[in-house]
């Protein structure tokens, strides 16, 4: 115990002084079936952080002393700091002559895929279930083997298992137990769950060429797998390509790419891999991603590791990016296109003929382009193989000749720009019209067809119902009134209109194309599901510039069956300088992910000391403006206002977001104090302390300043208020240093602790 005394010292008179801050670790343990799993693995998924030293209650199980058998791994970890986690590709990519890559799982998976030059040292049995304590024959022959080994002494150790938990964790604590540094210890993040180090196991790096690609697109014992996102590959492909994407578009709009074979989308391409077995067998795989390198890796892994030979997958060099490629590319195979946008524009000058050939029903529906020739191929229940479709198909080879009279091009408008415009291009070239795909063809197909949202919006009549910026700040609040904020979720967070709805129609690869978007497909359900509330009042669809966020927005409302009387557009958008003013309020999601960059955010907490206390974001400023009675007292103000005066230098550049208990009156007393002290860039963040989001990050720093603590509490207020002492540890932030008066009442509370807990251990 006299070893020990210091450190423990140490900790309570750093905590009480908040200079320390205790995090929780991932605690969850599940259980891990061992075989060569690819695409299914039960290991817990968590990489725990590094976490800092906390007390442990009596009731908890506590690391057994050294010299005893460990019977509890979880919570050994947590008794030692662990060197930070690395990725697959670093750890793929070490040097091994300062790195020993440990691969932890059983030597039957081992034997069937690993790292190259990593070493076999299993905790896990060949059973498949993970060693229970050091004393199991599994952790004594790795014990053995990791012991004054000169593979591994002086070198970084990167552990290898299942998924990147409780194996490392095990291995971990062994490594440590037998005297390794456990600063080198590292995890790989994902351990074998991670596509990287699955595509390592293969060894294999087959290619071919764009040229060779593009050349390939028509034969029968190619088949091209574009595993780009669904919106790249809708904008350009390979004609018959594949759409099976590893990469997609987070909630912030950025595009990211399936890491493990656990991802969603890993196990939507799996899942399709399995189903069909024929698409891919006995034929050459050509894998298509955005530059040839990590989409394409994660999708040989997972190809293989679903049935596809290895050696049959081929990576196109240089992906989308391959000039060859890119000059291939077709929106739907065959035939000549025009965009939604043209066609509006051709048929408001007369510059060619517009034929709508979808069904009366359909145009009935959503309108149709002013100019535009209504000559149905298809029947009221979208066929164009019936009776009826016949009927129709005579009366277009009648008419059609007795409406174009000149020589200009036509342009197809059909469901979605397939079918119809094929079969309509059919006809008319039986007809003598121009239809060749060169140059010279006077016959268009409208891409995307009814289902682009440009088309529809100009198909549906309205002229957008603008109202300006000024109107639009002035109706937040009303009960009649509710404001859609169509721009990216990323745009929403960082600021938007008090009470608007995040509803949004553009992403990093901006704005929805079509009615098959999955943004519009989003953006359908919502206003569909919440159709009851939202279609008697007044909608005001805030986008960038009050162009085509809000023209999309309009569509999918009237496809949505919304009467467009009520949809208004806000002129210019978050442009405007009304709305640009009063867009002060950020998203708990938002805040959160701004919440490790201290050097541009600051989180100005302005909640009652108690309340802070109980709960707060880890890093805020404590600057209370609110009392124990939950009141906005003037010293408090004053305090408030002393302080940011002092400091000023700390607020001048950054971003401030100000959490109160809901987002009103302490965020907007805030407000106006640090623009009255000449700070202007000031955001509330929305519902403040009553958001769930921002309650799931709360951390229970000690307060650092006792007098403080008084003040909320209402004791001794007037005599400690103004002292420019109005911070908990996160003042440290912005310079400050606690009273010495204050640490040494921590240093003699932590001597206190220390003997009235005995012999109680402390762990992290």
């Amino acid at each position: 115990m006299k070893r020990k005394l210091l450190p423990v010292f140490l900790s309570f008179a750093l905590l009480a002084n908040g200079s320390m801050t205790a995090f929780a670790a991932d605690s969850s343990v599940d259980t891990v079936t061992e075989s060569d799993a690819q695409t299914t693995v039960s290991e817990d998924q968590g990489n725990p952080e590094e976490t800092t030293q906390e007390e442990v209650s009596e009731d908890e199980t506590v690391p057994a002393d050294e010299s005893n058998a460990i019977t509890d791994f979880e919570t050994a970890y947590k008794a030692y700091t662990f060197g930070a986690n690395v990725s697959g590709p670093d750890a793929i990519s070490a040097d091994k002559n300062t790195v020993a890559v440990l691969d932890v799982r059983s030597s039957a998976n081992y034997d069937i895929s690993h790292l190259e030059g990593s070493f076999s040292t299993p905790v896990f049995n060949e059973d498949g279930s993970i060693i229970q304590t050091s004393e199991d024959a599994t952790a004594k022959d790795f014990t053995e083997t990791v012991t004054n080994n000169a593979n591994f002494q002086n070198k970084e150790l990167y552990l290898l298992c299942n998924s990147g938990a409780r194996g490392a964790r095990a291995a971990a604590v062994l490594l440590q137990r037998a005297g390794y540094d456990t600063s080198r210890i590292h995890t790989i993040t994902g351990g074998a769950t991670g596509l990287e180090v699955r595509y390592a196991f293969l060894g294999t790096n087959n290619a071919v060429t764009g040229a060779e690609a593009v050349a390939a697109v028509d034969s029968n014992d190619v088949v091209i797998v574009d595993v780009r996102t669904k919106e790249n590959f809708a904008n350009g492909h390979l004609k018959n390509s594949l759409s099976l994407p590893v990469f997609y578009l987070n909630e912030e709009g950025k595009q990211v790419v399936a890491e493990t074979n656990q991802d969603p989308y890993a196990k939507t391409f799996a899942k399709y891999v399995q189903d069909n077995p024929s698409t891919f067998s006995g034929k050459k795989v050509y894998v298509l991603c955005n530059s040839g390198q990590r989409g394409a890796r994660a999708a040989t892994a997972l190809l293989a590791d679903n049935g596809v030979d290895k050696n049959t997958i081929y990576t196109i060099t240089g992906g989308a990016g391959d000039e060859t490629v890119q000059s291939a590319f077709v929106t739907v195979d065959g035939y000549k296109f025009v965009s939604g946008t043209d066609a509006i524009a051709a048929a408001k000058d007369g510059s060619a003929y517009i034929i709508d050939v979808r069904s009366s029903k359909a145009q009935t529906k959503t309108g149709t382009l002013k100019g535009s020739i209504s000559q149905s191929l298809f029947d009221d229940n979208n066929k164009l193989d019936t009776a009826e479709a016949e009927a129709l198909e005579k009366a277009f080879m009648e008419k059609i000749p007795q409406k174009i009279t000149e020589d200009k091009p036509i342009y197809i408008i059909c469901n979605s720009g397939a079918r119809g415009a094929q079969k309509a291009t059919l006809l008319l070239g039986k007809l003598g019209y121009n239809t060749s795909a060169k140059e010279d063809g006077k016959v268009y197909t409208i891409e995307n067809g009814a289902k682009g949202l440009e088309l529809l919006y100009a198909m549906s009549g309205t002229d957008g119902n603008a109202v300006d910026g000024k109107t639009a700040v002035a109706a937040v609040g009303k009960d009649d009134v509710i404001i859609l904020d169509v721009r990216a979720t990323g745009n929403y967070g960082s600021g938007h209109l008090k009470g608007s709805m995040s509803t949004p129609v553009f992403n990093a690869n901006g704005v929805a194309k079509t009615t098959d978007d999955q943004l519009s497909k989003d953006f359908t359900k919502y206003v569909t599901d919440n159709k009851a509330t939202l279609e008697k009042k007044e909608l005001y669809l805030l986008c960038n510039s009050g162009a085509s966020g809000a023209r999309a927005a309009t569509a999918l409302l009237k496809s949505a069956g919304y009467d467009l009387a009520k949809v208004h557009t806000i002129t210019d958008g978050a442009k405007d300088a009304d709305v640009k003013a009063a867009a002060i309020y950020v998203s708990d999601t938002h805040v959160i992910n701004k919440m490790a960059d201290t050097k541009n955010y600051l989180i100005l907490d302005v909640r009652s000391t108690a309340s802070y206390t109980k709960g707060h974001l880890k890093g805020s400023l404590s600057l209370p403006l609110f009392d124990k009675d939950n009141k906005l007292p003037d010293d408090l103000a004053k305090a408030f206002t002393e302080y940011v005066t002092a400091h000023k230098a700390d607020f001048e550049e950054k971003t401030i977001y100000v959490l109160c208990n809901s987002g009103a009156r302490g965020a907007a007393k805030a407000t106006q104090l640090l623009k009255e002290a000449g700070i202007t860039n000031v955001f509330t963040i929305e519902n403040g302390a009553k958001s769930e989001v921002i309650q799931k990050h709360f951390v229970t720093d000690p307060v650092a300043d006792p007098d403080t603590k008084k003040d909320n509490n209402g004791k001794d207020n007037n005599k400690n208020q103004n002292n420019g002492k109005t911070t908990t540890a996160a003042t440290t932030k912005t310079g400050d240093t606690a009273p010495i008066a204050a640490l040494a009442v921590a240093m003699l509370a932590a001597l206190g602790a220390i003997i009235a807990f005995g012999k109680k251990k402390i762990v992290k």
